[in-house]
């Protein structure tokens, strides 16, 4: 079966910082989660970002994931009705839009200030340390490195970090 690139994404955009926070995985707890949950949906590569606006989970797979089902297992401590508002307020990407919004997010494109340079720095730790617990591959490792390369050429190519703006 194709392998499938997936991001789910919980952004400052749907959720109030505080909900998003809620998201975040303590680093001492997060390698045995994630790896739970990327064996239980039998996922390829599963790579997790945490920022102060955003939580983030690019996942390679071969088959449709339940956003519903992903939430209740990753989550079990929230409430299932805060569990189903979650889920409605996730944006998803699939394909080439999961592509095109990592590209958005790496390049601050997609930030709460536009242009701003720490978020490049913030997915390649994102990786790194998903490569460290075992939980991505080779199809990731490409992709963030083209990912990475692209963001600088945003930079510097173009005046997006001259002027950030906030766009909250």
């Amino acid at each position: 079966m194709l392998e499938t690139l997936y991001t789910f994404a919980f952004t400052h955009r749907n959720l109030d910082l505080d909900q998003v926070g809620l998201l975040h995985i303590d680093a001492t707890e997060r390698k045995s989660r994630l790896t739970s949950v990327k064996e239980g949906f039998g996922c390829k590569e599963l790579m997790f970002l945490s920022t102060c606006n955003r939580v983030e989970f690019t996942i390679v797979s071969d088959h449709k994931i339940s956003i519903e089902a992903f939430i209740k297992s990753l989550y079990p401590e929230i409430n299932e009705e805060d569990q189903v508002k979650l889920a409605s307020q996730v944006d998803v990407y699939a394909h080439e839009d999961a592509v095109k919004h990592l590209l958005y997010v790496a390049s601050s494109i997609d930030s709460m200030i536009v242009g701003e340079r720490e978020i490049i720095t913030q997915v390649r730790n994102a990786f790194e340390t998903s490569r460290a617990n075992g939980l991505t591959g080779d199809f990731m490792r490409l992709l963030i490195k083209k990912v990475i390369e692209t963001a600088k050429k945003v930079y510097t190519e173009t005046n997006i970090s001259k002027k950030p703006i906030s766009v909250v």
